[in-house]
């Protein structure tokens, strides 16, 4: 086991970074994304591991905000975190080698190959041997958090590379951003034997500052499906000074499935949806998933739809090019909320799947996420602003083992088809080594155009959707 902080290639001096009003609102929790790489790898002294560590290092001094500790704003009343970067900051880097005969007992799941075969369950594999415990087991009286900690994980064959990030740093698309820096100096350091130089971050993806204005006098009815509750999202412990959401999960017995649509069966999804009402052209590949799956899984679940019953439709977008002025592609931040949110009747919901009722629910999407514009992040920005602490605010959504329906869609991120050079090539896959409350991930479309649906529904209806000839028509069930 090897363990160490990969610093800046470029140190910084001692500087703090205050946080916008989005990112003190965003969830406060360690988003754990794992990707796997097929390569017969020689263990911990393998090169590759090198040029790993000198390729986040470089990718660092790209992106520091990643390297930060993320810490309360002192004397705050409402809350507030802010990030402190010095020039010893780093990102936490540990290596497990699986192979090893020291470790090998604690591996009871597979080589690469066996578990490409049973495509990838690591839900049925316990988070600690993936992610490092320092980010699962955090003490109740911490005073401050990495921003960043990163565990390769070698099995036979292959290596597991779990990337875990607080989201107050940033939202997905921001941890994208660092990814592919991350993969264009791994590749470089392979190819020339050391990184490229980092480039000096332009400072339009550090403008922060720019989500702290919002609507004054915003009020809650102009955000609809939220609620100002200060209990809501309490933090870890009462001492804990709220660097971390209170963990909630359900308790209501539930199974994850995975399903995968091919770019053919994702046109032919659309091309049996037809064109928007509105516009004629045809749905996005999203539009035309979230709408088959909103209805085969409710379906599934034998939703109660009588009398007025309704569910609500939510996706998280990143609104980068929807404010005025657009924010920079490379923005590191948070930009993903409001949600954008549908509400439909659940006999609508759940009545039979046609082209025209799932174009119906497709349309419902569409204009939902259309209508999530600058002026709709500056009242949600206000609202956050006016409230006595900025972890007042939060969703108003009745979800598992509820009707309403959420999707965390992360098929926009070109991770899956990134290139990190000669003997690791670009990710076979991405999983999770955690499950926030919901029921739908839609994870980053691959380089054969097709991309996979991880759905969380109750058991049986797990077994109901396996048998459902209207889903598995588009979608192959992959485990």
């Amino acid at each position: 086991m090897d363990e160490t902080t990969v610093k800046l290639s470029v140190p910084l001096s001692e500087e703090v970074i205050d946080l916008s009003s989005l990112d003190q609102q965003a969830q406060r929790h360690y988003a754990k994304p794992m990707l796997l790489f097929k390569l017969d790898h020689k263990g911990i002294r393998d090169p590759v591991i090198r040029h790993l560590q000198n390729g986040l290092s470089a990718a660092l001094s790209e992106t520091p905000d990643f390297a930060s500790t993320v810490a309360p704003v002192p004397g705050s009343t409402r809350k507030e975190l802010h990030l402190r970067i010095n020039p010893e900051s780093g990102a936490s880097w540990r290596v497990v080698d699986y192979t090893n005969e020291q470790h090998k007992d604690a591996w009871p799941f597979g080589s690469f190959d066996e578990l490409a075969a049973r495509n990838f369950p690591f839900t049925d594999i316990p988070a600690e041997r993936l992610v490092n415990p320092v980010f699962l087991n955090i003490p109740d009286d911490v005073r401050e958090l990495p921003s960043l900690g990163i565990q390769l994980s070698l099995i036979d064959g292959g290596i597991v590379m779990a990337f875990c990030w607080h989201h107050t740093v940033s939202d997905a698309r921001g941890a994208n951003v660092l990814l592919s820096s991350w993969a264009r100096h791994t590749r470089a350091s392979i190819l020339h034997g050391k990184p490229d130089d980092p480039v000096t971050p332009e400072e339009e993806t550090r403008e922060r500052w720019r989500l702290n204005y919002g609507t004054a006098n915003a009020r809650i009815a102009q955000v609809p499906d939220y609620v100002v509750d200060a209990g809501a999202r309490s933090p870890l412990s009462a001492g804990s000074m709220h660097l971390l959401d209170r963990e909630d999960p359900t308790q209501a017995p539930f199974n994850i499935s995975t399903w995968y649509f091919s770019a053919e069966a994702l046109q032919s999804l659309r091309d049996a949806l037809g064109g928007a009402a509105d516009s004629g052209a045809l749905f996005t590949p999203v539009e035309a998933a979230c709408a088959l799956l909103w209805k085969h899984v409710s379906r599934a679940r034998l939703l109660d739809a009588g009398g007025d019953a309704t569910s609500l439709f939510t996706t998280r977008l990143e609104f980068r090019a929807r404010l005025r002025p657009p924010l920079s592609g490379d923005y590191i931040g948070n930009i993903c909320e409001p949600n954008a949110r549908a509400r439909m009747p659940l006999s609508e919901v759940c009545s039979v799947a046609t082209g025209t009722s799932l174009a119906t629910l497709a349309s419902a999407i569409r204009t939902a996420t259309e209508a999530v514009d600058d002026s709709t992040v500056r009242n949600y920005i206000g609202l956050i602003n006016s409230l006595a602490a900025v972890t007042d605010l939060t969703w108003d959504y009745n979800g598992f083992p509820g009707p309403d329906f959420g999707v965390t869609d992360l098929s926009g991120l070109d991770v899956l088809r990134t290139d990190w050079g000669p003997s690791l090539g670009a990710p076979v896959c991405l999983r999770l080594a955690y499950r926030e409350g919901g029921l739908l991930y839609l994870f980053p479309i691959d380089r054969q155009g097709g991309l996979e649906a991880q759905v969380l529904c109750e058991p049986e209806a797990a077994d109901r959707l396996k048998a459902d000839d209207g889903l598995t028509q588009y979608a192959t069930l992959r485990g």
